[in-house]
């Protein structure tokens, strides 16, 4: 094995130093390529491996032992390679000349986006294929934010080093044993893709080159690859002392958002306030690795609430706002150092104090400027039977209190019948009581008709008159026994004398019709029609 030539001294120290716990913590999802959404049985087929897949159009392959054919472990059409361990393993051409600048890369949604200014070490394993006529010095790993694209099958051109290389120069032609790349990264921040291939041209590649091969191209098995944080990635922290109103925020939702978590009450949660006094502990998966952080949290006595509730000023006075405790040092909203503060205004009021065990905390008090109640219930109302009418002061009952004239003290009163309704409202500035009367009234719409009247002058029932109660919009018409019109009239009392253009209409019977609008509930109005028979006798 060649991989003692691309170990660095400075790399070297830093795992060595790395406690077992963060060593496990591999950022790369799938590292030795096991997991498999499908069985590999033809070339391109990468994505087959979970979470990895190609940025282009190379055709990256995916070797499994699942496969029996060409696309097996160890034995497959580009030779013959144990994996590092396990069955599986990628395997990419990386230079191809008769094919101009073609490459094949794979890449990984890492579980953990990586974190500016940490440290990470990167290591990933190759070993040239069988098949390989060309051994290059370029196989390397590059870090972005958003995932890298191919164009077509060309060279990925990064404008610049990827993060991690073999060492120039230096060609990987081991087509025994694995040979390891590795390196240190200090990250910029918010890299969630790690992309892995050559990224040079070909003019800027050293080659090796195999004698008796007909192929034209570099290739290489890929496998066990990682990416490790120098520093803990997720952890609790040591133990800790926090101020009685304090609580801890675990929130990793933007250090490891494919993390799997678990912590000791059951949930998986991403983000987690921790305020009880107790001992707490989390586990999980990073990517490829286990691990487990605890902490024992503990509170400061608790002051409790420093200002008394939320209170009213009344106008022209003043209140005193006294702490609920003594503490050792004070701050009011105007710079104030004094332990109470007289004020004579509306507003809102902060203190700041600490404690002797140098525990700060703050509390904030409304004053609500108020003055006695002033209110109107309105005029004295007519109502129909059977409806309500609301009674509302229009004050609402913060600070205030009600009393209403059968004695129930909410803020508003349904009435439904007459008589005279009172309400006292209190509140600490002052009192008022005001008074409203109720009058009801049938309001049913109704209409009556008499069905003969006798049109002879002796001044009983000598017109023909609708009896009608709560309508509007009245009109009544008159017809003989052909349809043809008699007699109208828009007014309730104005009847029919029988007679037709000043003469006496014939005895007989006739047809009445009424046209009237009624009040809806919504106080819309809706037209409605009665009609009926008349016999007119001499």
């Amino acid at each position: 094995m060649h991989s003692s030539r691309y170990y660095t001294g400075i790399l070297m120290l830093l795992i060595l130093l790395l406690p077992d716990s963060i060593q496990s913590q591999n950022l790369v999802r799938n590292c030795d390529l096991e997991s498999r959404l499908g069985c590999p049985t033809g070339h391109g087929q990468l994505e087959y491996c979970q979470y990895w897949a190609s940025p282009g159009d190379g055709t990256s392959d995916y070797l499994n032992s699942c496969n029996t054919g060409n696309f097996s472990t160890p034995t497959n059409q580009f030779g013959f390679q144990h994996p590092m361990s396990g069955g599986a393993y990628a395997h990419l051409i990386s230079y191809y000349p008769q094919s101009g600048q073609y490459r094949e890369y794979m890449q990984n949604r890492l579980a953990c986006e990586l974190q500016a200014g940490k440290s990470y070490a990167i290591s990933f394993y190759v070993s040239c294929s069988d098949d390989s006529r060309y051994s290059i010095d370029a196989l390397g790993a590059h870090f972005t934010i958003d995932p890298l694209v191919q164009n077509s099958d060309d060279v990925i051109d990064l404008g610049e080093e990827p993060h991690i290389s073999n060492t120039p120069g230096e060609v990987l032609d081991d087509k025994d044993d694995w040979m390891e790349v590795r390196g240190i990264y200090v990250a910029q921040g918010g890299e969630k893709y790690i992309t892995i291939g050559n990224f040079k041209y070909n003019n800027e590649l050293t080659l090796g080159t195999f004698t008796n091969w007909n192929t034209r191209f570099a290739s290489y098995y890929v496998d066990d690859i990682s990416v490790y944080s120098v520093e803990p990635i997720i952890s609790l922290g040591n133990d800790t002392t926090i101020c009685p109103n304090d609580s801890i925020l675990f929130d990793f939702r933007g250090i490891c958002s494919n993390a799997e978590l678990y912590w000791e009450n059951g949930s998986d949660d991403m983000l987690r306030w921790i305020k009880d006094d107790g001992y707490y502990y989390l586990s999980g998966e990073i990517g490829c690795s286990d691990f487990w952080s605890d902490i024992n949290i503990h509170h400061s006595p608790d002051p409790g609430k420093i200002l008394p509730p939320d209170t009213v000023i009344c106008t022209n006075n003043t209140v005193e706002l006294i702490p609920t405790d003594n503490f050792s040092s004070y701050e009011w909203q105007d710079g104030s150092d004094q332990p109470t503060y007289l004020a004579d205004t509306e507003g809102v009021y902060w203190l700041n104090v600490m404690n002797t065990h140098g525990c700060a905390y703050s509390d904030t008090l409304l004053l609500m400027g108020l003055d006695e109640p002033l209110f109107y219930l309105g005029n004295d109302t007519l109502i129909c039977l059977g409806k309500e009418v609301l009674l509302d002061p229009g004050i609402d009952s913060a600070f205030h209190y009600f009393l209403w004239s059968d004695y129930s003290t909410g803020t508003t009163l349904t009435v439904a019948d007459s008589g005279e309704y009172w309400v006292e409202i209190k509140n600490p500035c002052g009192e008022m009581t005001d008074y409203i009367f109720i009058h009801t009234q049938n309001c049913n719409p109704a209409i009556a008709a008499p069905n003969a009247f006798t049109p002879n002058g002796d001044g009983l029932n000598d017109t023909f008159v609708l009896q009608a109660e709560n309508i509007s919009n009245f009109r009544m018409l008159i017809y003989d026994r052909w349809g043809t019109l008699l007699f109208e009239t828009t007014e309730l009392d104005l009847g029919w004398d029988g007679t037709i253009k000043g003469s006496n209409a014939p005895v007989g019977t006739y047809v009445w019709l009424a046209v009237y609008d009624i009040r809806q509930e919504d106080n819309s109005f809706k037209t409605e029609k009665m009609k009926g028979t008349l016999v007119l006798l001499q």
